[in-house]
C-alpha cells in the first residue's frame, strides 16, 4: 500500500503562483509530532554540535523575546506533548532519544530547537519592517541563516521570482495584523533530488524523477506578548515524490501546476535539468 503525504502536492491543476496562504493555527498543533520526529531529533542533535555556526545565529540585545519563545515552546510541550517529553526544573528531555534542552542555558534557543522538529526564528519589528534577529535553523532549504540575519523580509526574499509584485506590497501589513491570541500557519514546498533536510547550500545529485523527494515546510507565525516580535517556526519533511503515483489524477494535475512554472521559477527551484522529465513522469500513468 502506498504511503500518504503529510501535506500532499497541490492537485487542483491550477497555475503556480506566489501567495502567503495564511490559516488560523490552534495552539494544540503549534508543534508537530510524527513518525519522523525521532530520526529528525537525532540528526538535529548531531548538527547542533557539528554545524553550530551554520545553524545558530543571534544578534545581541534580544534575550527577553528569545526567553519568551523558549518558555512558550516549553509550556506547549508540557500541555500537549507530555507523552514525548519529561521535565525537571529548567531542563526537558525527549524521552525516546534522550536529547536534553536547558531553558536557562545561554544558547537556549538552539538547545530547544534541537529536541523538537521545528526550526525557530525570531523576527523583530524595526525600521518599518520585520527583520530576522535570531534563529536556530537546523534544516535550511538552500539558504544560510548568517546571510539573512539582520535583514528585513523584502531583502530576505529578493531571490524569489515574482516576490516584489506578488508579496512585497503586503508582507509587512499582513505580519502586523497577526495578534498574540491568533497565530497563523502556511505551507511551502519544493522538489529535491535528495532527502537531505540540512541544505544551507543546494545539494544536487543525479536522480530519476521517480527518485525525487517532495519537501514541505509547515511554517507558523505567533506574536509575542509584547507585540514587537514574531516567533516563526518551520517544520521540514522530505517524502518520496513517487507516492503521488498511487493517484493518477493527482499526479496529472500536479504536473499541470509544474508545467506553469516560469523559466525564472524553474531555475530558482533548482529544476533546470529535470523539470520536464518530472512533468512527463507525473503524466505517465504507468
Amino acid at each position: 500500500m502506498a504511503s500518504t503525504f503529510i501535506y500532499p502536492p497541490p492537485s487542483d491543476g491550477k497555475p503556480f503562483r506566489l501567495n502567503m496562504g495564511l490559516r488560523s493555527l490552534d495552539e494544540t498543533s503549534w508543534l508537530e509530532d510524527g513518525d519522523d520526529l525521532h530520526a529528525q531529533i537525532l540528526e538535529r542533535v548531531e548538527l547542533s554540535a557539528s554545524a553550530r555556526e551554520v545553524v545558530y545565529q543571534e544578534l545581541p540585545g534580544y534575550e527577553l523575546p528569545i526567553s519568551e519563545l523558549v518558555e512558550r515552546v516549553a509550556e506547549n510541550l508540557k500541555r500537549f506533548h507530555s507523552g514525548n517529553y519529561s521535565f525537571k526544573g529548567s531542563k526537558f528531555t525527549h524521552k525516546t532519544t534522550g536529547a536534553v534542552a536547558d531553558t536557562d542555558a545561554p544558547d537556549r534557543l538552539l538547545q530547544v530547537a534541537t529536541i523538537i522538529g521545528e526550526d525557530l526564528v525570531l523576527l523583530s519589528r524595526e525600521e518599518s519592517e520585520w527583520k530576522i534577529v535570531a534563529g536556530a535553523v537546523l534544516f535550511p532549504s538552500r539558504w544560510k541563516l548568517s546571510e539573512k540575519l539582520g535583514k528585513g523580509m523584502d531583502a530576505v526574499h529578493t531571490p524569489v521570482p515574482g516576490y516584489q509584485s506578488a508579496l512585497a506590497p503586503y508582507m509587512t501589513a499582513t505580519f502586523d495584523k497577526i495578534t498574540a491570541d491568533r497565530p497563523v500557519w502556511r505551507k511551502n514546498w519544493s522538489l529535491h533530488s535528495t532527502k537531505d533536510l540540512h541544505q544551507p547550500a543546494s545539494i544536487h545529485e543525479v536522480a530519476s524523477p521517480a527518485d525525487y523527494w517532495w519537501r514541505t515546510e509547515r511554517q507558523t507565525l505567533t506574536r509575542s506578548r509584547s507585540g514587537d516580535f514574531l516567533f516563526f517556526t518551520i517544520r521540514n519533511r522530505a517524502e518520496p515524490l513517487a507516492w503521488i503515483k498511487s493517484d493518477t489524477e493527482s499526479a496529472t494535475l500536479f504536473a499541470e501546476t509544474l508545467a506553469s512554472f516560469s523559466p525564472e521559477t524553474i531555475e530558482y527551484k533548482g529544476l533546470l535539468k529535470d523539470h520536464q522529465a518530472i512533468i512527463d513522469y507525473l503524466r505517465n500513468g504507468s
